[in-house]
């Protein structure tokens, strides 16, 4: 059984590569340690030079989901590293590179990319080239096979990360490839001491063992709710997890659930007008203390209004928190874990609604488009060049 189902029904509802995508996660997360761990000279060899650069601008790039691997490690990474990183989608850089690239500005551009063949992704690179005079590639990606892998190997100035072979997604949402490459981002300031996270590693996949063996006949439960807008939020490096949920739940129910995010702060202005009847929020609660009580405040302020909407906690540690419809909390101790290491085990949870929603919407989680408007991996982009 997966997610509650046989292989044969999940054939049948045409959600077997997604349902065994969001299944196989934390097995995969242990065989991505062993692959750093095995890499980790020729990471560390790469990258200490580049570090030590004057006036060293690192990008975090990709798009859509792949975009928001790098909106859940920048804050992370800018502060364990002590540079200056910052996270933007290849389709803002494409459309405008003179707002990114710099010529005399030595950059590091770190790409993620399931398949490596978006012509975004693989424009961004070119463009880089073109641009920036002293510029060093980090391709972090799930198929040796992509173009975007192939374009740099050999150069000196780039490296490629592949991630374990089975998350490159057969789905047409990112699922396993987007929590494999985020811990790669995670374990980038770590590289040199790789072995003393194997035990955050393990802890890690077994939470999210747990989750999906425990939590998932109660996400299915809220999943036949009569929702038709769904909203997530979170503070800090958690935004990123808001904005890759809300994308999952867009993508699997073929756009008939109205998704977005923000962050607590941000969404009393004005994005909070949204809620309805027919409303579900789902708030991802930080484990920073400072930071959570912003989160805990708009919980217990939209707890406290009038309405039918429903609202969804999911919680570091166990919290008190009057008003909520479904409350998640995570077993083991996380308290001291950094907050950015929460996402890999969020987002299994609204990857799971989005696939049950998806199922009882009647639509084909593994390619909830089958005509085609939108692709797995995206269609249509014309390049222009850049002179």
């Amino acid at each position: 059984m997966i997610l509650g189902y046989s292989e044969e029904q999940l054939k049948e509802k045409k959600g077997y590569a997604t349902a065994k995508e969001i299944n196989q996660q934390p097995r995969l997360w242990r065989e991505l340690f062993n692959i750093l761990l095995n890499q980790k000279r020729e990471i560390t060899e790469f990258l200490n030079p580049i570090f030590q650069l004057k006036d060293l601008k690192i990008i975090l790039t990709g798009a859509g989901t792949s975009a928001f691997v790098g909106y859940s490690s920048e804050g992370y990474l800018r502060r364990m590293l002590g540079l200056d990183v910052e996270a933007i989608d290849t389709t803002d850089i494409v459309a405008s590179p003179e707002n990114f690239f710099f010529k005399d500005k030595p950059t590091l551009l770190i790409s993620h990319g399931r398949s490596g063949d978006s012509p975004e992704s693989l424009a961004t690179i070119e463009l880089a080239e073109k641009i920036i005079k002293d510029v060093y590639f980090l391709n972090i990606t799930c198929n040796k096979d992509g173009k975007m892998a192939k374009s740099t190997v050999g150069k000196k100035n780039s490296l490629n990360i592949f991630m374990p072979e089975e998350s490159n997604d057969e789905g047409f949402a990112m699922t396993s490839s987007f929590t494999c490459m985020l811990l790669t981002d995670l374990m980038l300031p770590h590289i040199e001491e790789i072995e003393s996270q194997k035990d955050l590693f393990e802890k890690l996949a077994k939470e999210a063992e747990r989750i999906i063996e425990e939590d998932a006949r109660l996400v299915e439960e809220i999943s036949k709710n009569d929702y038709d807008r769904l909203i997530y939020l979170g503070s800090g490096n958690l935004k990123g997890c808001a904005a890759e949920a809300a994308l999952k739940s867009l993508e699997l129910s073929r756009g008939e659930v109205n998704t977005n995010f923000n962050t607590p702060l941000g969404f009393r202005h004005g994005p909070k007008s949204v809620i309805n009847d027919k409303t579900l929020l789902g708030f991802f609660v930080s484990n920073n203390p400072y930071t959570q009580k912003y989160d805990l405040d708009l919980i217990k302020e939209i707890a406290n209004e009038a309405g039918q909407r429903k609202l969804m906690a999911f919680l570091p540690e166990d919290l008190q928190i009057d008003g909520i419809d479904y409350i998640f909390k995570l077993r083991q101790d996380f308290t001291n874990v950094e907050e950015a290491f929460l996402t890999p085990l969020y987002i299994i949870y609204a990857q799971m609604l989005a696939f049950y929603k998806s199922l009882n919407l009647g639509i084909t989680p593994d390619n909830p488009n089958p005509e085609g408007r939108v692709n797995r991996v995206v269609k249509g982009v014309i390049i222009y060049e850049y002179v």
